[in-house]
């Protein structure tokens, strides 16, 4: 796949994940998920979704990560994932900290920067280690 694509994938990812974090529709639309969670299979299901905190940091782990993905694949050296995934840090922090200048619901919580740190670097650690096995076999 061409590089221009790549990056076109990367930065839609960006946009889409800024979106939804700056978006009231985020946050209805992962408490649906998690009820229906708690419905289906009450029993075996309970217990689990019960440990998750209030909130939706886990959200933002699961689309952070899917964004630093499709940016770690854009990139063409271990520089450049490193440089541009402290970038995609601090925006990810600067999505955070702007939420209540774009929506009424969402408002600035240390949980959901704790949940793109975790997205972030969770992917990025899997993608070298991955990387660099890939390299050494």
């Amino acid at each position: 796949m061409p590089s221009r694509v790549k990056w076109a994938l990367a930065s839609s990812a960006v946009g889409v994940t800024t979106s939804l974090m700056w978006s009231d529709t985020a946050i209805s639309w992962w408490s649906n998920i998690v009820s229906f969670f708690l419905r289906v299979n009450e029993d075996a299901t309970t217990s689990v979704m019960n440990l998750r905190s209030n909130g939706d940091a886990d959200l933002h782990a699961l689309f952070w990560g899917i964004t630093a993905l499709f940016v770690l694949f854009a990139c063409t050296s271990r520089l450049q994932r490193a440089s541009v995934m402290t970038l995609l840090g601090a925006w990810s922090a600067f999505v955070e900290f702007s939420q209540p200048w774009f929506t009424e619901l969402r408002s600035r919580q240390d949980a959901d920067l704790i949940g793109n740190a975790i997205g972030l670097i969770g992917v990025f650690v899997v993608f070298e280690t991955m990387t660099y096995r890939r390299r050494h076999n």
